[in-house]
């Protein structure tokens, strides 16, 4: 038996509450859509600004990015010369041996190796700054301060002769060649800076023959 309830409403006003309804369904979503659209494309414009300018990249018709690079790395070139020029004289080797390592952004100096115990001289005359004794890193190291703001560290060595203050030239021994720090074999860590700034030795240096090949 079905019961059927009668709606005390009049339809007048049931189409007033449905309208309603439908509109407050709707209406905000619409609006809501508008909002996201107005907010979304100025944050997406920043976004490629910013990705346009962190690139380099400027619509200039004048613009010629490989050219810029070119002069850039001329630049640093002519830079090095001049830093290499500056560098006091007579400059020499620490001692003989063989490049075992090169100067790179995450090694900032080069290896020299030899053997052990072999006699460490300083690349040119200046005053000893520190004296450093450890068993990581380094190890051992004497930096020397040269003139015209150039420093040059010697690392893992495996006795150090001087003091700190004293003067030397590339005539005096400073010290061996060790194997303290980490190191897999007995080798001068040489690290030269110029105002601060690390500078690869080998375009101050005389020419340090390669590892030889071992059969």
């Amino acid at each position: 038996m079905k019961v059927f309830a009668k709606n005390l409403l009049s339809k007048k006003v049931l189409r007033g509450v449905a309208l309603n309804f439908k509109l407050s369904k709707i209406k905000p979503r619409f609006q809501l859509k508008v909002l996201r659209l107005i907010f979304f494309w100025p944050k997406l414009a920043i976004v490629i600004s910013a990705l346009i300018f962190l690139t380099g990249y400027f619509p200039y018709s004048t613009f010629h990015p490989i050219s810029i690079s070119t002069a850039y790395a001329e630049k640093n070139e002519q830079t090095d010369e001049v830093i290499a020029q500056s560098f006091p004289q007579p400059i020499s080797l620490p001692h003989s041996g063989y490049l075992s390592s090169r100067f790179s952004r995450f090694h900032p100096g080069i290896d020299i190796a030899s053997d052990l115990k072999s006699a460490i001289h300083p690349i040119t005359a200046g005053v000893v700054e520190e004296i450093n004794y450890g068993f990581f890193g380094y190890g051992n190291n004497v930096i020397i301060a040269h003139p015209n703001d150039f420093k040059s560290l010697y690392g893992h060595m495996a006795k150090i002769f001087v003091q700190k203050d004293q003067s030397v030239t590339s005539e005096d021994v400073i010290g061996e060649v060790g194997l303290t720090g980490f190191t897999s074999g007995p080798h001068t860590h040489l690290e030269i800076t110029y105002q601060g700034r690390f500078i690869d030795p080998l375009m101050i240096l005389p020419e340090i023959p390669p590892m030889p090949l071992t059969k």
